[in-house]
Order: C-alpha cells, then structure tokens, then sequence
C-alpha cells in the first residue's frame, strides 16, 4: 500500500471524511438549504481545516523555518564542543522501569553521534531538564547520556545541563558552561524547524554556534506529488508544529530573548 501514496492517503479515515463533508456542504449550496450566512459559516472552516491539512502546504510551512538552515553532515575542524538540546522524553511507567527517549530527542542524539565520530573527541554538552520537577525518572539530558553512552560515546566527553525547560534557558545554561570552559565554537543540534530560535537565544547570550538541524520535515523528493494534495491528519500536525515554531519566535522577540 505504501507503494501507492494516494490509495494510503485514501485508506485512512481523515481524507475520505473531509471530501465527503466537502460534497454536503457543495449540495448545500447547489439546493441553497440554510440561509447564505449559515452556508458561509460552514463553507470557511472547512475551507480553512482542508487548506491546512494538505501535505504540500506543511511543506511549504517548513520550509519557511528550514531553508535558512541546509543539512550539515560533518564537523568543522575548528569546532571546539557539540551542544544537544533536548526535546521529550517518555518517563518510566508502571510496566517499564527505564525512560524511552521521544523522536526528537533520539534523532538528536544520533545526530550528535554521528558528528562526534566525525573528528576528534570533544566535549558534548546535553541541555534538558525536567519539564514537570515533580515527573519520576531522571531529566532529559540524563536519558539522552544514557542512550549516547550506548552508542559508543565516551562518558568523560559527556557535559550535562539538567536545569532548563525552555530553549532560551537551554541557550544561557548551555552557554555559562562553554565560557567556563574556554570553549567559543560549538556545533548546535536541535530539530532543523527551531534553529532560528535556538541560534538566536545562543547569539543573544553572546554566545555564537554551528548551527545543525535533524528531523528535517522538507526532505521529500516530490512534495508536491498529487498526494500532496489529499488532506491528512499527519499534514495538519506538521502545520501546528510549523505555527507553533512561528509563535514562538514572535513570542521570544516580544520578551526580548532572542
């Protein structure tokens, strides 16, 4: 089925529920049921919810983060450090009594592997506390060590920063610990759609970074195949996320941290 993209997109619920509440509101129209403001009141929701479902304008929503921003896979000669931001992790629950890192986080880290093994060793810094104190398990940048350590890392390279919950306290833990250390190049990892406000919070403690994106949503070979244009769930998502990014910078500009 994968193999057909438009027969997986049709198969799931989501696509076939919007076309056929798009044809009722189409019939209404036609036998002009409900009065005109009413068919309005309708007809632009829905118009707006199918805009932002289709796979080609989450594509294009990333893209506006993610341009700036190309692939980086290697790692300067001149870098000094590697800084991890974490994003979430799973905590221990009740049939299980380890953490499960979230995607976010595990493509970072692999990411940051990857870089570390690209040159000599050097310090890797991980920033990421606990988003809830009172949660059990330990803090993300200490999930995140756990699982860089299994992957080969040694655990004398590894820095943690286990006190941030945000990215702008990320940028100004992360950064105290290069400047006591003497460190002033650093590659930055995060997820390719935050760079712009990680770099910035990083810049704007003084601090300038490399920066370096996984988790990249624009990667398609053909983003705008005729399945790009049949609404899915999974497209809406990444709209959310791409709006939630777009607040977020706003929101930092406004309080002055970035």
């Amino acid at each position: 089925m994968y193999q057909y993209p438009i027969v997986h997109a049709l198969v799931h619920p989501y696509a076939p529920l919007l076309i056929i509440l798009g044809l009722v509101i189409a019939w209404m129209w036609f036998k002009r049921q409900l009065s005109r403001a009413a068919r309005f009141a309708l007809t632009i929701p829905y118009l707006l919810l199918l805009f932002v479902s289709l796979p080609a304008v989450s594509h294009l929503a990333f893209l506006t983060l993610e341009l700036p921003f190309p692939p980086l896979d290697y790692r300067p000669k001149d870098i000094q450090a590697i800084v991890v931001l974490g994003g979430y992790v799973d905590p221990p629950k009740p049939h299980r009594d380890y953490p499960v890192l979230g995607q976010d986080s595990l493509c970072r880290c692999l990411h940051a592997a990857a870089l570390f093994r690209n040159g000599q060793p050097c310090p890797v810094i991980l920033s990421g506390g606990k988003a809830d104190s009172s949660s059990a398990g330990p803090t993300v940048a200490a999930a995140m060590r756990d699982f860089l350590v299994s992957q080969g890392i040694p655990p004398e390279s590894i820095l943690l920063e286990d006190q941030s919950r945000t990215t702008y306290e990320n940028a100004r833990q992360s950064a105290r610990l290069l400047r006591q250390r003497g460190l002033n190049r650093a590659v930055l990892i995060t997820d390719a759609a935050s760079l712009t406000r990680a770099e910035r919070c990083f810049r704007r403690q003084g601090t300038r970074v490399l920066p370096s994106g996984c988790r990249y949503r624009t990667a398609a070979e053909h983003p705008f195949a005729p399945a790009a244009f049949i609404p899915s769930v999974e497209a809406a998502s990444d709209v959310s996320d791409a709006w939630h990014e777009w607040l977020g910078l706003a929101w930092y500009w406004l309080t002055d941290r970035i």
